[in-house]
């Protein structure tokens, strides 16, 4: 009866997907999703932030088996050539096998790739791979797949890692070399976990390019697939491998594993209680803060891998472009303390550095200095020094609902200390077509992920990353000069990454704000017997062991 009871609800639950799509019932709240980073979680099981004890219901429904996740969404298509969006999504690893994977501890593992080596300081790679893999439809995969997919997926330029690619040529049934443009680092990284495993054959035989149905060699298999609803991917008993030889992050436990597409905030604590799901992942505070202190549930707390960021134009026309007394006391007129409490009901960070304390090369020593802490007097003091005559300045920004109240609050600081503000407030669409032109504000809200540092400076501060200079029009020669000491693997040093930090810090053409925590909610019921996480510091839910599904 509990699988009966369990499959009605989730069928509701695409019909509820479905009315939300049709009324246009958005009011996502979620902080949003990038490329992925490290970081530890902190689980709360008895704490409540101050608001009381929580009065959330118990669970009910349940025990089917299957480990049913609600997450903000689900693919539209099961291709294997994707952009960005969604890349460090919990199912993405599930569906395909890539080259290598990052761990929890940021170590980058092999996975269909055996070894990699480089004698060029990294602008060259051999990589062998594995023999004998195969896919859920017998087919062998060799190096010759690996270099179609790349090639592929350069050519396709979904994601502009691909375009960092000079050349890739196979060598070997088992061995292909790969030759990049840059030796930035975090590239090579980048393309060893975003190149897949696909049998060439398999997708040219497939009708839809694997839009609806998936041939890879994930130990998974996908037996139900509604696009933006539901995702459910069970073992095969034919793997290619012993999946204890797999690293820990990828290593399945979970016999079978449905995601649900829940984009409300509401809607995904509302499917934790009745049922629906088991887990909840990057459940937004507004929600989630009501299931912290639950004796039903447990609440764990993640570093968000982006953190949001307010970036100043670069453009000549833009007051703020050459004016580092204006930019500075707008960052002292900004009260983080009041972002954090209230936009995640105080489940986020004060940003110490324009980006996620989770990326590699973070220092926490930076979390030891003035990062321009909330000071009206000094944000006068400094609006006097500059040449700012109260002209109306603007703030680009998404419709979504995060960055408007964070635009709003912003907007609010501001006025108060004599800064006259304008809220540019475009569809997503239109922001991402503008966002890199600073002609078209004076501020931008943005969040920036990767896994390193030096990924994240390269596209957004290299004056010669974009025709018009650097993703805010800027052309600052200074800064790039220390950027491009930090490019190369033997640049990449703590003493030149503190270098860059201090020049945005002290510059301030970037102001850190706040970073949202994530939550992942799970019904104690579970009984969560072992916890595996992913880079980014989330639950790996199909490699963590559950006693009770």
């Amino acid at each position: 009866m509990k699988k009966l009871t369990k499959r009605a609800a989730r069928l509701a639950s695409i019909g509820l997907c479905a009315a939300m799509l049709l009324t246009a019932c958005g009011g996502n709240t979620n902080s949003g999703s990038g490329a992925t980073s490290g970081a530890t979680g902190e689980t709360s099981t008895s704490t409540d932030n101050g608001s009381g004890t929580s009065t959330v219901s118990a669970p009910t429904g349940g025990g089917d088996g299957v480990l049913d996740v609600g997450y903000s969404q689900t693919p539209d298509s099961l291709t294997p050539f994707r952009p960005e969006t969604n890349r460090d999504a919990p199912y993405m690893n599930l569906m395909c096998e890539s080259l290598a994977v990052f761990d929890s501890n940021k170590e980058l593992q092999p996975w269909i790739a055996t070894d990699w080596s480089t004698e060029d300081n990294g602008f060259t790679y051999t990589i062998n791979i594995n023999e004998g893999v195969t896919d859920s439809a017998g087919n062998a995969i060799t190096a010759a797949d690996i270099v179609w997919y790349i090639s592929t997926a350069k050519e396709l330029g979904l994601k502009p890692v691909f375009a960092k690619v000079e050349s890739v040529t196979q060598t070997g049934d088992y061995s292909f070399e790969m030759k990049l443009t840059s030796n930035i680092v975090g590239t090579f990284e980048k393309l060893m976990t975003d190149s897949y495993a696909i049998s060439q054959t398999a997708y040219e035989n497939s009708a839809d390019s694997f839009g609806s149905e998936l041939v890879s060699t994930s130990p998974y298999e996908v037996t139900e697939f509604t696009a933006n609803s539901i995702l459910t991917l069970s073992l095969r008993d034919d793997y290619w491998q012993d999946v204890n030889n797999l690293p820990e992050c990828v290593r399945p436990v979970v016999e079978t594993i449905s995601f649900h597409s829940i984009p409300e905030s509401a809607q995904m604590g509302i499917a934790l209680e009745t049922g629906v799901i088991d887990v909840a992942m990057k459940v937004d505070a507004s929600t989630g803060a009501q299931y912290v202190g639950s004796e039903y549930y447990t609440v764990e707390l993640t570093d968000g891998n982006q953190g949001w960021q307010l970036f100043f134009s670069g453009a000549d026309n833009s007051p703020c472009a050459n004016d580092v007394n204006l930019r500075q006391a707008i960052c002292y007129a900004i009260d983080v303390d009041g972002l954090v409490t209230g936009l995640t009901a105080g489940y986020g960070t004060v940003m110490h550095d324009a980006h996620s304390p989770i990326m590699i090369g973070y220092n926490p020593e930076w979390e030891n200095e003035e990062y321009y802490p909330y000071d009206v007097e000094k944000a006068q003091e400094l609006l006097a020094a500059s040449d700012y005559n109260g002209e109306e300045l603007s703030i680009l920004v998404s419709s979504a609902t995060f960055s408007q109240r964070l635009a709003q609050m912003i907007q609010n600081y501001l006025v108060q200390v004599g800064i006259n503000v304008t809220l540019n407030v475009v569809e997503p669409a239109l922001y991402t077509a503008t966002r890199l032109d600073g002609t078209q504000y004076d501020m931008v809200i943005n969040t920036i992920g990767g896994v390193y540092l030096a990924d994240a400076w390269s596209i957004r501060y290299d004056p010669a990353a974009y025709e018009t200079g650097d993703a805010t029009s800027r052309h600052d020669y200074d800064l790039a000069e220390l950027l491009y000491a930090t490019w190369t693997p033997d640049g990449y040093t703590q003493e030149n990454i503190d270098a860059v930090h201090e020049y945005l810090r002290d510059t301030a053409i970037v102001y850190g704000t706040v970073n949202p925590q994530n939550m992942t909610i799970w019904r104690n019921d579970l009984d969560l017997q072992n916890e595996v996480k992913e880079i980014a510091g989330y639950m790996a839910p199909a490699a963590s062991t559950f006693g009770n599904l």
